[in-house]
């Protein structure tokens, strides 16, 4: 991206305008299905400075509110305030880059035009006379009024603005006859569909003020003084969030928000405009614009300054925006009504968005403006969901008009803060991953990579199969996931979803719902999978989890018989024994019934005993060894083979098979990850009564997904933190109880998880009527000892080659016997790798 912002000419702006929409049915790249169309049963225009205003929103004066084109899009798609950039005398700042940081709440450095103020009117000019033109071209003449009000934004000090280049621009913006002339002539000339078209040639008749944070407070009356009665315009103060007080603003942050790592220097408050100050410049400035003869309004609020705790932005200090000042600014809001009274007027833009909308009208602000939230992904689209979703919520309120929607502006702030305060999407916990960035390289032209896709083991293409499901064509999107990843229907619901934790929607909101995508797809499904003409060569598979059907699936795909073996009497692996709650026997069966409808042979209850060697002589072209860690982990203390203790695998394959299990009323589950999770969720429901889990570290450090344990815990089971177990007690002749020592956090691991430190002297007892071990898995790999094939010492795994290869040719292996215990997706890629490598090798 350029450093520089360059303009162009109207009639450059013009051509590209009516040559884009006529081809594309687009303007600028904003679809046409974006733009805001009026509606006749719309209530949202209402009067302000004199004015029609058609919709109550628009951008906030920030970088998009620069150049021409900017403006533009936001009138577009239904922005009909618009807050032109802050303009100073200082015109020819140099900018630090980057200026923005958006990853979550927002951080900038920058705080002036990056225009020179020539340029800068320029700009708002030629988007003041393209509104018309744009409003005949889309057909909206006689759907709306005009509707648009154009608020200039200037600063910082009374010096400035009352410099002769300052003075000139805004003299300029209140009587623009001049600069429009040449527009009006090359309508005329070149454009005679358009030359009718009515311009005014007043652009503005209202102004914000925008001071520097610790500006003097009679440096900004006199100032706005200025404004109202020398300039008469109708004024707007822009106040910082600081008015709440140092000790009311952490604690919001800190507190309940979450947002801990933000460090404000006292000089922040100190310097800045006091609270009763404030109240007192605006009565001040109130019965100074009732005289005049205009409308005086506060602006809630500026950005907060504070210390650059990121080191993202260049500079010591930089100011926040976005959803974490919302909760601040609507405090203040509330705390300034009830000291000024109903009178009060404010322009609103503190963490604004389509969801909290029609609340911050209903609270009596006019006009809602947004910076922060239009530099995420959507950028200008989302004014359309701003439009639908307050249509949506003034006709469920069976209300006509704003003013009607601010009938009770008390009540609507009591409900703001509350929101603002309790709220999930307004705490730092809300977006918890980090920026979906890939790992690739920004190339001239290769700069798109899905950051779902990077983050997925088999690379399963999102965007492709949620494209196809958008626009109707389910067979397509099956194809699509297929493609990649043979078992849709099981990881529909089981997967890690580590794609979700990349997805861009992250910025925004909430992240696609990737799994409901897929099993949407196979839900609405038609088509079926053909087998392929066979190549006569065959493979063994040892195992039938997800590994070693992965690789039966392209195996079979590429015309290869398959035969898996399966010591079990169900295949499947760790899929055939997950709890009915987390995944329906009906989505394995669906998936596995997909892999034998290919052709491949599933030969259950047949345990393999001799080494992959005695496979290949038997005629086997390959052998894939897929047989997992399917033996539970042992607990070296004493009393472990008391009855009553069984390990977790055991225990979710007999339920899985329905047998009788006797656990009594006091289940403990020793353990933190997901199988832990899965033991500890199925014996609450099979005793009706809530398991603990005992786990050595606390909960933050559980290797267990965090959906996982919020509905371990939702269901009432509990959790013993910071607890390592010491030996287990038996009462005639059965578990009676787990004797733990507590523990402390140490340093950190090799994982980077903090150790935990046994604390001496520590011991308590958990009664305990069963004990299940979920403490990790062990591989049965005895069939490998006569075989030529290395196995770990550390685990009796086998390491492979990138290519899945083993050290003895055309064997190969994958899953968690090369990996240990690892997730279903990333297994499924170690299959789909073999069995690439696999049909390379036999020029299949």
């Amino acid at each position: 991206m350029s450093e520089h912002m360059r303009t162009m000419p109207f009639g450059v702006l013009l051509n590209w305008i009516l040559k884009e929409y006529e081809t594309c049915q687009s303007i600028f790249g904003i679809p046409e299905a974006v733009f805001h169309k009026p509606q006749a049963s719309d209530g949202f225009s209402s009067t302000l400075y004199g004015s029609r205003l058609a919709t109550p929103i628009g951008p906030a004066a920030g970088p998009h509110t620069q150049l021409t084109q900017n403006i533009l899009s936001s009138w577009l798609t239904g922005g009909r305030f618009i807050e032109l950039k802050t303009v100073q005398i200082m015109d020819e700042l140099d900018i630090p880059r980057p200026c923005i940081d958006l990853a979550d709440e927002g951080y900038n450095v920058e705080w002036s035009q990056e225009l020179r103020l020539e340029q800068s009117v320029l700009e708002y000019v030629k988007a003041w006379a393209l509104i018309p033109i744009l409003r005949r071209l889309l057909g909206v003449e006689d759907l709306e009024p005009f509707g648009t009000i154009f608020n200039m934004s200037v600063g910082y000090n009374m010096e400035g603005i009352l410099s002769a280049p300052m003075q000139r621009f805004m003299n300029r913006l209140e009587n623009a006859s001049e600069d429009l002339a040449p527009i009006r002539s090359l309508l005329q000339n070149v454009y005679p569909q358009f030359a009718d078209v009515v311009i005014a040639d007043r652009i503005v008749n209202s102004v914000t003020l925008s001071t520097m944070h610790g500006c003097p407070p009679d440096e900004i009356e006199r100032i706005a003084r200025y404004l109202i009665e020398d300039r008469g315009l109708h004024t707007t103060v822009k106040l910082n969030p600081t008015l709440l007080g140092k000790e009311r603003v952490l604690d919001t942050l800190h507190s309940k928000l979450g947002f801990s790592q933000i460090k404000i220097p006292d000089s922040v408050f100190e310097k800045d405009l006091s609270y009763d100050r404030a109240v007192a410049l605006i009565r001040s400035m109130q019965a100074e614009a009732t005289a005049k003869g205009v409308a005086f309004s506060i602006k809630l609020s500026n950005t907060l300054a504070m210390s650059n705790h990121r080191d993202v932005l260049p500079g010591e200090e930089m100011y926040m925006s976005g959803r974490a000042l919302f909760p601040l600014t609507v405090q203040l809001y509330r705390q300034l009504l009830s000291d000024i009274g109903p009178e009060l007027r404010v322009s609103y833009s503190a963490g604004a968005d389509a969801i909290n909308l029609a609340e911050l009208l209903a609270a009596g602000a006019m006009p809602v403006t947004v910076a922060s939230d239009l530099l995420k992904p959507g950028g200008y689209g989302r004014f359309s969901q701003y439009i639908s979703m307050l249509r949506t919520e003034m006709e469920s309120r069976q209300i006509a008009s704003l003013e009607e929607l601010a009938s009770d502006r008390v009540a609507a702030i009591h409900h703001l803060i509350e929101d603002g305060l309790t709220s999930p999407r307004y705490k730092k916990a809300y977006h918890p991953f980090e920026l979906p960035k890939v790992e690739s390289a920004l190339e001239a032209f290769d700069c798109i990579e899905a950051p779902c896709m990077a983050q997925c083991a088999v690379c399963q293409n999102v965007p492709d199969y949620a494209h196809w499901i958008r626009t109707g064509q389910i067979d397509r999107a099956v194809a699509s996931i297929l493609h990649r990843n043979p078992l849709p229907a099981s990881t529909g619901h089981v997967c890690t979803n580590l794609c979700q934790t990349r997805c861009t929607r992250n910025n925004t909101d909430e992240p696609v719902s990737i799994r409901r995508l897929k099993r949407f797809a196979l839900e609405h499904a038609s088509s079926t999978l053909r087998p392929a003409k066979p190549t006569h060569h065959r493979v063994a598979v040892i195992g039938s989890g997800p590994s070693g059907l992965a690789a039966a699936f392209y195996l079979a795909h590429s015309g290869i018989q398959a035969t898996v073996f399966e010591a079990k009497e169900k295949p499947g692996g760790m899929l055939s024994i997950a709890p009915p709650f987390r995944l329906p026997a009906s989505a394995v069966d669906s998936d596995i019934q997909r892999i034998i409808d290919l052709g491949v042979d599933i030969q259950c209850n047949h345990k393999i005993d001799q080494p992959p060697e005695e496979l290949l002589e038997a005629g086997y072209s390959a052998v894939y060894v897929a047989c997992g860690f399917s033996g539970d982990a042992a607990l070296n203390i004493e009393g472990a083979d008391t009855p009553g203790v069984m390990g977790a695998l055991e225990f979710l394959n007999r339920q899985a098979k329905g047998e009788q299990i006797e656990l009594g009323s006091r289940v403990v589950v020793i353990g933190g990850g997901n199988t832990a999770m899965d033991a500890a969720r199925t014996s609450k429901r099979l005793t009706g009564i809530p398991t603990t889990v005992v786990y050595r570290r606390t909960q933050a450090e559980m290797p267990a997904e965090s959906e996982e344990i919020h509905d371990l815990l939702l269901e009432g089971n509990r959790i013993e933190e910071l607890a390592i177990p010491n030996r287990i007690l038996a009462e005639e002749g059965r578990v009676s109880g787990l004797e733990c020592l507590k523990a402390k956090l140490g340093e950190p691991d090799a994982d980077g998880r903090r150790r935990p430190v046994p604390v001496a002297g520590s011991e308590f007892i958990v009664p305990a009527s069963s004990i299940i071990l979920a403490i990790g898995q062990q591989a049965d790999t005895g069939f490998l000892a006569q075989s030529s094939i290395i196995t770990r010492p550390s685990d009796g795994g086998v390491d492979v080659l990138p290519t899945g290869q083993t050290d003895l040719a055309r064997v190969y292996a994958g899953g968690d016997i090369t990996r240990g215990p690892a997730i279903i997706i990333a297994a499924c890629a170690d299959g789909r790798r073999a069995a690439a490598t696999i049909c390379e090798q036999l020029n299949v």
